[in-house]
C-alpha cells in the first residue's frame, strides 16, 4: 500500500475538501458514491488507528507554550514494529514541514505569541468519534477570543488549557487516560483556525443530515487561498450552540478590528480592473465593495465516515463577492500568493446585473451567514449563488442600498418581494439626488446588465405635458429587444415625466418576444399610488408577449404619465422599408400594434390608467382593438384629452364606428386627428359629432368625408366656442357654406389662437381663398397651407388680398399648376408689393410652358423689391411622371437676389441651375443678408460646385450651404471619375505610327482617378473654410449683444422658432445652433442641457453617425414637394468639365487642390457634422490616403458607394 493510498484513507474527524466543480447546477442534484462491497481488513483499520494522530498533526501549523507544568520524559525506543516506524517517520516529516499557522492571512502575524493559557477561553467541548475507526478516540474542540482549536483528546485540550479545569467546562467529557509518555501538544493540535481569518461558519449543506458545521478561512499568509474543514457532533443541538457560539466570537472579533481587510492588493487591483472593463464608463469614480464569501456546494454525497474529509491538507480556490456601480460579480480566484502580479493572477469572473436580481434569501434572526442570490436577465435562464460569509449583514445592506439606488423610483413592496430576508425589517432607504426620476442612472444599470449601447434619448418640454421623455430614432439598425427593454425597465414608475415618446422609433423587434418568468420584475401588478389589479388580469399578462407586460407597466406603475406618444413604431416609414404597407402582411402588422394597445385598453376599461392622451398614428390597427376602442369611448369613467389615430389602415366600418363613439368624449376632447385613413364617414355622422365636441383644439379630419349637400360641415354657433390651435381639413373639398362658416370664425377673437389651417387639395378657388384671407386680417399670426389647389379661378380677387396686406404671415402654396402664365405673373406682382408675408413656400408652382422672359423678369423684380419674405422656397419638382419646373431660363431670374435685402433663407432645388451657375454665383457674392442657401437637386458637377465656391469667398453671411444630397453627391463624385479613368486610358490607337510614338510624360505622378479626387477634397476644404469663416464672424457680432432676441430687433425667439420649424431644412440646422451658442454663453446648464439634447434628436439621432455631406437632413426636414428621392434622377446630366462661365481647373493645377495622409479605408468619406456645437455649415472628416493607394468608399449615411464597383459597372441613371 503507497503512501498516498494510506493518506487517504486515513481519517479523523478533520474534512478540508477540495471544491467541486459541479456547484453551478441550479438544480443541485445529490449524487450517490456507490458503498465499498468488501469490509476493511484489520491491517487497515489498524493503519488508520495508529496513525490518527499522526496525519491529524499536519493540520497543526504552531507550536502554542502552555502554562501548564510540563515534565521531560524519555521517549521508549524499543518499538519494533515496522506500523510504528512507519508512523513516526510520516508524522516527523509532516510536522516539520508546517510552518505557523497564526500568522493572518494578508498581514504579519497576529496575536502569534500569545501562549493558550492567556486567551479567553470561550467554549469547549467533545466532537462526534469516528465510529469507523478500530480505536475510536473523541477529538475536543475549544473557542478561544482568538482562534478555534481542534485537539486530539480532552486530555490534550486540558493541557493546553488549564482554564478548563479550573472552569470545570465538560468535566465529564474528558478522557480519563492521560497523555502518553513522550506525546508533545504538537501532535495533539489538529487544527487552529484564527478567527479573524474566518470567510464563513455555517451548518453543513448534505443529504446525511449529519450535525455537522462547515468552516472556511483564509490560509496562511502569504497564500491567497482558502481552507476548509467539517466538524461533526453528536446531537444537532451541539451543533447549533457551537454555531452561534463561533458566530458571536467572529462578531466580537470583527467589531474589535473592523478596518482589517483579508484581501490583498493585487487582488483588488485586478478585481477593479474587472469591474472597470465590464461596466464600461459610470459618470463618478466607482466605489466596489469586495465581500470574501464562501460557495457552498451541492451535489456530492457526503459519506458518514471521514475518509473523504481527510483527503487533503492543501489549499484551495478563493471567492469572492463584488459589487459594483451596475452589477455584481462573482470571483473564484485560484490559488496563488500575495505578492504575484494582479495580471498574472489566475480569476474566473461571472458578472450579473444588480437590476436583475430576482432573489436574495437570508436570514438576521438565527445568525445565518448562508444566503443565496438569484439573477435573470430577459429571455434567459436564472442564475443562483448559494454563498455564506461571516460579513453576511455587510452584504445585505450593500445590496439593497445598491438595488435602491439604481431603483430610486420603484415602490418599497418590490424590493421586499427581492429580498427575502428572515428577522430583517423593511430598511426604509433613501435616495438622494435622483434627478429625472434616475433615469439617467436607471438605464445605464439596466444597459450594463444586458451589455447593450446605451440608447438615446432627449427631454422635451414644447408641449403638452411637460417633461417628456423621447426616446430617440436612429439611423441603420434599430435598437436591439434587449435596448428597447432596458429602456422600458427605467421608465416603469418613474414620476418625473409626464409623458414618454417613442415617435419613429421601431419597436418592431420587441414585438413577438416571450419571456414567461414568475420572478423579478416582469408584471407590474401593483402601482405607485397603491393600486392592483385582479388575479384574473395578473393570469393574463404572465401569459402576455414582453411588449405586452412592458406596455402595461409603463401605462399603469407610473402615477403621473399622462400622454404615450407611439407614432410609427412598426418600422413602416424607415427606409430599408419604402414600400413596407404594399409588402408586409397586415394580419401581423394587427398583431403586433395589438401587443401595445390591448394592455392600454384594459387599463382604461378597468380605471387603472390614468393616461388620456394616445397616439398610434402609422400603426395598422386591429378590428378588433378598434371595437374595443369605440366601447371604451362611450364610458362614463373614460375621459379621453388627445386621440391621434391618423394612417391606422382603418376602413370604412372602423372609422365610422369610432366617429359614432367620439360623443361619449364631447365634454374632454381636446385633440383629434383620424386623417389619412382609408375609410370615410358619412357625412350625417360626422357633422353631428362636430356639433358635440366642446373643446376641441385641434382638429384634423383630412380626407374622413365627403361634403354630399348644400349645408355646411360645422356648426357656426358650435365652431364659434372652439378655441382652434391647429384645422386641416386637406383632401375634403369644401363648398361655400362651410368655406363662409370658416371665414367668419377667422375673423371672431375665439380665432386668435388659431396657428395652422391646412386646407390641402381642397378644391378652393382663388375667390374663396381671398374670402379666407379677408377674414383673417391683414399680418395675421397664422401658417395657412393651400397647396394644390384652384387658383386660376378668381385670381384677381386672391391678388387684390395679397396686395393689401390680407392673409397669414405663413404661407404656402406648393403644386399649384396655373392654367397660363398670365395668372403666376399676377400673383408674383402681387407677392412683390406685400409687406405681411415673411414665410412664402412656391415649391412646385409651375406654368404649362416653360417660363418666358415676361416670367423670368417677374421673379427678378420679387427678389430685387420684396422686402417681407425672410423664408422662400421657389423649388421645382421632377420626377418619373410629373415634373413641375420653371424652365432654363429661370436661373437668369435670380440676379435679383444680389441687390435683395430681406431673403435669410432660400431653398431653390430642382431648377436646372446647373445650365447657368453665373447668375446665383454672382447673386451669392453681392448678397449681404442671406444665411442659409439650398439649391440640391440640380445637377452640379464639380466646375459648377467650384464656381459657387469662388464666388462664395465674397461672401461674409451664408453660413450654411447645401448642393448635393447625399445620393447625388455619391452618384457626382462616381461620374466624375468614370469620366476621369476613361480619359486617362485610351482604348485603341488609330494609326500605325502611333504604335511607335511615345506617350508624353505626365506632369504629375498621381493618376486622374486620384487627381480628381483630391480636387473634390479641396473643394470640401475650400468650402468649409468659408463657412467656419462666416461663423467666426457672426458669433463675434453676436458676443457683442447683450440678448439672444436682438437679433433681429424686430423679431422675438418664438417667432424665429415658429419660422425655422414650419420651413426646415437649413432655417431650422441655422436656429438650433444659434440657440446653442446662446446657451452656451448663458448661465442655465440645465437649459444647455436639455438643449443639446433636443439638437440631437431633430439634427444628429444618433452620436455615432454623423449626417450626410452639404447638409443633407434638409432634405429630410424641409416641407417642400422637391424632396422626392428621385427628384433628378432621370435627369440629363451636363458635360463634367464644362462650365458656362468658367474653365474648370485642370489636375495639374496644385492651387486648388489639397493632399492629406491617413488611412486608406476612409478615403473619400464626407460627412456633414451637426454636433452641439453647430457651427459650420460644413465639415469635412480628414482622411488621408498614402500616395498611389486604392480608392476605398464613399461612406454615406444611407450606405457607401464601391467606387471600384462603379468603374466596372454602368451608371443607373
Amino acid at each position: 500500500m503507497t503512501l498516498d493510498r494510506w493518506k487517504w484513507r486515513s481519517s479523523s474527524g478533520l474534512a478540508i475538501a477540495q471544491l467541486s466543480e459541479h456547484q453551478d447546477e441550479p438544480d443541485k442534484r445529490l449524487w450517490s458514491e456507490p458503498v465499498e462491497s468488501k469490509a476493511p481488513r484489520v491491517l487497515t483499520r489498524a493503519l488508520r488507528s495508529l496513525s490518527s494522530s499522526s496525519m491529524d498533526s499536519t493540520a497543526a501549523t504552531s507550536i502554542r507554550s502552555s502554562s501548564s507544568t510540563r515534565r521531560l520524559q524519555k521517549t521508549p525506543s524499543n518499538s519494533g514494529s515496522m506500523i510504528g516506524r512507519f508512523h513516526r517517520r510520516v508524522s516527523r516529516s509532516d510536522s516539520s514541514a508546517n510552518g505557523s499557522i497564526s500568522e493572518s492571512p494578508g498581514s504579519p502575524v497576529v496575536d502569534g505569541s500569545q501562549p493558550y493559557s492567556a486567551m479567553a477561553l470561550l467554549q469547549g467541548g467533545p466532537l462526534k468519534a469516528d465510529i469507523s475507526l478500530l480505536k475510536a478516540r473523541s477529538e475536543y474542540l475549544v473557542l478561544s477570543d482568538q482562534c478555534l482549536i481542534k485537539f486530539a483528546s480532552g486530555e490534550a485540550a486540558k493541557s493546553a488549557f488549564p482554564q478548563l479545569d479550573r472552569a470545570r467546562v465538560h468535566a465529564r467529557d474528558l478522557s480519563p487516560h492521560r497523555l502518553p509518555p513522550g506525546r508533545s501538544i504538537s501532535g495533539d493540535v489538529r487544527l487552529e483556525i484564527p478567527l479573524h481569518a474566518i470567510v464563513a461558519a455555517f451548518s453543513e449543506d448534505g443529504p446525511n443530515q449529519r450535525s455537522g458545521i462547515e468552516v472556511w478561512w483564509f490560509s496562511q499568509w502569504p497564500r491567497l487561498a482558502y481552507c476548509r474543514a467539517h466538524l461533526h457532533f453528536a446531537l444537532p443541538q451541539e451543533r447549533d450552540e457551537w454555531l452561534a457560539s463561533i458566530h458571536r466570537a467572529c462578531r466580537a472579533k470583527l467589531r474589535k478590528c473592523p478596518g482589517l481587510s483579508l484581501v490583498p492588493e493585487n487582488l483588488k487591483a485586478r478585481i477593479n480592473h474587472i469591474v472597470r472593463a465590464t461596466e464600461g464608463l459610470i459618470d463618478e469614480t466607482p466605489h466596489n465593495l469586495i465581500f470574501p464569501v464562501a460557495r457552498r456546494v451541492f451535489g456530492l454525497t457526503q459519506k458518514a465516515s471521514s475518509t473523504d474529509e481527510a483527503h487533503d491538507n492543501t489549499d484551495s480556490s478563493s471567492f469572492y463577492f463584488v459589487i459594483g456601480p451596475c452589477m455584481c460579480h462573482f470571483i473564484e480566484v485560484l490559488k496563488a500568493d500575495c505578492s504575484t502580479p494582479p495580471g498574472d493572477l489566475r480569476v474566473k469572473a461571472t458578472s450579473y446585473g444588480t437590476v436583475t436580481l430576482t432573489l436574495f434569501k437570508a436570514s438576521v434572526a438565527s445568525h445565518e451567514q448562508r444566503f443565496i442570490v438569484c439573477f435573470r436577465s430577459p429571455f434567459g435562464p436564472e442564475a443562483r449563488l448559494d454563498l455564506a460569509s461571516v460579513q453576511y449583514r455587510r452584504i445585505i445592506e450593500a445590496l439593497t442600498k445598491a438595488d435602491r439606488i439604481l431603483k430610486p423610483m420603484w415602490p418599497q413592496h418590490f424590493q421586499q418581494v427581492i429580498f427575502d430576508i428572515k428577522g430583517l425589517p423593511p430598511p426604509l432607504q433613501l435616495t438622494s439626488g435622483n434627478d429625472l426620476g434616475g433615469l439617467r442612472r436607471s438605464l445605464q444599470a439596466y444597459c450594463a446588465a444586458y451589455q447593450v449601447r446605451v440608447p438615446e434619448w432627449t427631454i422635451e418640454w414644447n408641449t403638452p405635458p411637460q417633461p417628456a421623455f423621447r426616446l430617440l430614432p436612429v439611423e441603420g439598425e434599430p435598437y436591439s429587444p434587449l435596448q428597447l427593454l432596458a429602456v422600458f425597465r427605467a421608465l416603469r414608475y418613474n414620476s418625473f415625466f409626464k409623458a414618454i415618446s417613442f415617435r419613429d422609433v421601431d419597436l418592431s423587434p420587441l414585438t413577438g418576444k416571450n419571456d414567461h418568468s414568475q420572478y423579478g420584475d416582469a408584471v407590474a401588478y401593483r402601482s405607485l399610488n397603491g393600486l392592483s389589479i385582479s388575479e384574473v388580469h395578473h393570469e393574463v399578462l404572465l401569459q402576455a408577449s414582453t411588449l405586452e407586460q412592458e406596455m402595461h407597466a409603463l401605462t399603469f406603475a407610473s402615477e403621473s404619465i399622462r400622454s404615450v406618444d407611439m407614432t410609427n413604431v412598426l418600422g413602416l416609414q424607415s427606409k430599408d422599408r419604402r414600400q413596407g404597407r404594399l409588402n408586409c402582411d397586415l394580419g401581423r402588422l394587427h398583431a403586433m400594434s395589438s401587443e401595445m394597445f390591448r394592455p392600454m385598453l384594459m387599463l382604461w376599461r378597468h380605471q387603472l390608467c390614468v393616461c388620456h392622451s394616445i397616439s398610434l398614428s402609422g400603426n395598422p390597427l386591429a378590428p378588433q382593438d378598434v371595437d374595443e376602442l369605440a366601447n371604451i369611448l362611450v364610458m362614463d369613467h373614460v375621459h379621453f384629452k388627445k386621440l391621434h389615430l391618423a394612417r391606422c389602415a382603418l376602413g370604412d366600418a372602423g372609422l365610422s364606428k369610432l366617429w359614432r363613439s367620439l360623443p361619449g368624449q364631447a365634454q374632454s376632447l381636446e385633440w383629434l386627428d383620424t386623417s389619412e385613413n382609408q375609410g370615410t364617414v358619412r357625412f350625417e355622422d360626422i357633422q353631428s359629432t362636430l356639433r358635440l365636441l366642446r373643446r376641441i383644439t385641434r382638429l384634423n379630419i383630412a380626407g374622413n368625408t365627403r361634403i354630399a349637400s348644400e349645408e355646411s360641415l360645422f356648426d357656426e354657433t358650435t365652431m364659434g366656442s372652439w378655441a382652434l390651435q391647429e384645422l386641416d381639413l386637406s383632401g375634403i373639398p369644401l363648398n361655400d357654406e362651410t368655406v363662409d362658416v370658416l371665414a367668419s370664425y377667422l375673423g371672431s377673437e375665439r380665432s386668435c389662437d388659431l396657428q395652422v389651417l391646412r386646407l390641402n387639395n381642397c378644391g378652393l378657388t382663388g375667390r374663396q381663398i381671398s374670402h379666407l384671407f379677408r377674414g383673417m386680417g391683414q399680418a395675421r399670426r397664422l401658417t395657412a397651407h393651400l397647396n394644390a389647389n384652384r387658383l386660376d379661378e378668381g385670381i384677381d380677387d386672391l391678388c387684390g388680398a395679397i396686395a393689401c396686406g390680407y392673409g397669414p404671415w405663413s404661407l404656402f402654396l406648393q403644386m399649384v399648376e396655373f392654367a397660363s402664365e398670365t395668372n403666376y405673373i399676377k400673383l408674383l406682382r402681387a407677392l412683390t408689393v406685400n409687406k405681411t408675408i415673411e414665410c412664402l413656400n412656391l415649391a412646385g408652382a409651375a406654368m404649362p410652358d416653360a417660363a418666358s422672359t415676361t416670367a423670368c423678369q417677374a421673379v427678378a423684380e420679387f427678389f430685387s423689391k420684396n422686402n417681407a419674405v425672410r423664408y422662400l422656397d421657389i423649388s421645382g419638382y421632377d420626377s418619373k411622371l410629373d415634373e413641375g419646373r420653371l424652365g432654363r431660363e429661370f436661373s437668369r431670374a435670380l440676379s435679383g437676389l444680389r441687390s435683395n435685402r430681406r431673403i435669410e433663407h432660400l431653398r431653390v432645388r430642382s431648377q436646372m441651375l446647373n445650365v447657368n451657375t453665373g447668375d446665383l454665383a454672382d447673386a451669392i457674392a453681392g448678397n449681404k443678408t442671406m444665411h442659409t442657401l439650398d439649391c440640391e437637386a440640380n445637377d452640379f458637377n464639380l466646375s459648377n460646385f467650384r464656381h459657387f465656391i469662388k464666388h462664395l469667398e465674397n461672401n461674409s453671411t451664408i453660413r450654411h450651404f447645401s448642393a448635393f444630397s447625399e445620393q447625388e453627391l455619391s452618384r457626382a463624385i462616381r461620374r466624375s471619375m468614370q469620366t476621369a479613368a476613361g480619359t486617362g486610358l485610351p482604348s485603341r490607337r488609330h494609326s500605325m505610327i502611333a504604335l511607335f510614338r511615345h506617350d508624353k510624360p505626365q506632369s504629375t505622378g498621381q493618376p486622374p482617378v486620384q487627381q480628381l479626387k483630391d480636387e473634390w477634397d479641396g473643394a470640401v476644404a475650400d468650402l468649409e473654410r468659408i463657412l467656419r469663416r462666416n461663423q467666426e464672424r457672426f458669433d463675434d457680432d453676436e458676443h457683442g449683444r447683450s440678448d439672444f432676441g436682438s437679433h433681429a430687433n424686430r423679431r422675438d425667439s418664438d417667432t424665429e422658432r415658429a419660422f425655422a420649424s414650419i420651413f426646415g431644412g437649413l432655417a431650422q440646422r441655422e436656429y438650433e445652433c444659434r440657440c446653442a451658442k446662446g446657451l452656451q454663453n448663458s448661465g442655465f446648464p440645465q437649459q444647455q442641457a436639455d438643449s443639446e439634447l433636443a439638437m440631437q434628436a431633430v439634427v444628429d439621432g444618433s452620436k455615432e453617425e454623423a449626417s450626410g455631406p452639404f447638409s443633407t437632413r434638409s432634405s429630410d426636414v424641409a416641407i417642400s414637394p422637391s424632396t422626392d428621392d428621385a427628384s433628378t434622377r432621370d435627369a440629363p446630366s451636363p458635360p463634367e468639365l464644362e462650365s458656362p462661365t468658367d474653365r474648370e481647373p485642370g489636375f495639374g493645377d496644385g492651387h486648388n487642390t489639397i493632399t492629406v495622409l491617413d488611412e486608406a479605408r476612409d478615403v473619400g468619406n464626407y460627412t456633414f457634422n451637426e454636433g452641439h456645437d453647430g457651427d459650420y455649415g460644413l465639415q469635412m472628416k480628414k482622411y488621408r490616403r498614402f500616395r498611389g493607394g486604392s480608392t476605398g468608399r464613399i461612406e454615406e449615411e444611407e450606405g457607401g458607394v464601391d467606387l471600384e464597383r462603379a468603374h466596372s459597372q454602368p451608371e443607373d441613371c
